[in-house]
């Protein structure tokens, strides 16, 4: 084979690591801005939502950036309606989060929801552990307005996704840095590897 062949199939992984690219981007994407389904202020205290369709739900905080949010001095409770039965709502282990200039959110919970109808109720005790309460003690932040800080319920995925988006990062990192260098290098990397091959 020809220099030029070996070079081009070399360079080919770069647009196959661009393609991997924009796959994971899409994955996060769908766990960080998934449909907002319901936003309310934390005075409220409940959040009454309609889930269209089955699939994965987190809720979220939303509030100013470097001010202490009262996350260790409340939990969450879901309900289905009109049957009061609770529904499982958990922790999230990876606690994406996002931010903007002014404000910041975090994903606190995540629960697998059928079509119907939901209610989501502020409860006394807290929805952080205790490393983090500690935390909070020892960096204490300006205190929050609660009229400005929100509870939101969106569209979610799977955790598994974050996790299978970071071999993905890793390999389209791979493919596009390898490609290039494996392109120009490719002479050297051949007699190397003692592939016999026409200039």
């Amino acid at each position: 084979m020809s220099l030029t062949i070996f070079r081009t199939l070399f360079f080919c992984l770069v647009p196959l690591g661009v393609f991997i690219l924009i796959k994971a981007i899409r994955m996060l994407k769908d766990i960080f801005n998934g449909e907002v389904i319901a936003e309310k202020p934390f005075t409220e205290k409940e959040i009454h939502f309609e889930v269209k369709k089955k699939g994965v739900y987190a809720v979220w905080q939303k509030g100013r950036l470097f001010r202490r949010t009262p996350v260790d001095r409340f939990a969450l409770k879901l309900f289905s309606v009109p049957s009061g039965e609770p529904v499982p709502i958990d922790a999230s282990v990876f606690r994406p989060h996002s931010s903007s200039l002014d404000t910041a959110r975090i994903e606190m919970n995540r629960f697998f929801a059928e079509p119907g109808h939901y209610r989501l109720q502020i409860v006394e005790g807290s929805s952080v552990s205790l490393f983090e309460r500690l935390l909070f003690e020892l960096f204490p932040g300006k205190p929050v307005d609660y009229s400005q800080y929100f509870l939101q319920v969106r569209e979610s995925r799977s955790a598994y996704y974050m996790v299978a988006a970071i071999p993905l990062f890793i390999l389209c990192a791979f493919c596009i840095m390898g490609g290039f260098v494996a392109g120009f290098m490719a002479p050297y990397i051949l007699t190397d590897l003692g592939i016999p091959f026409n200039p």
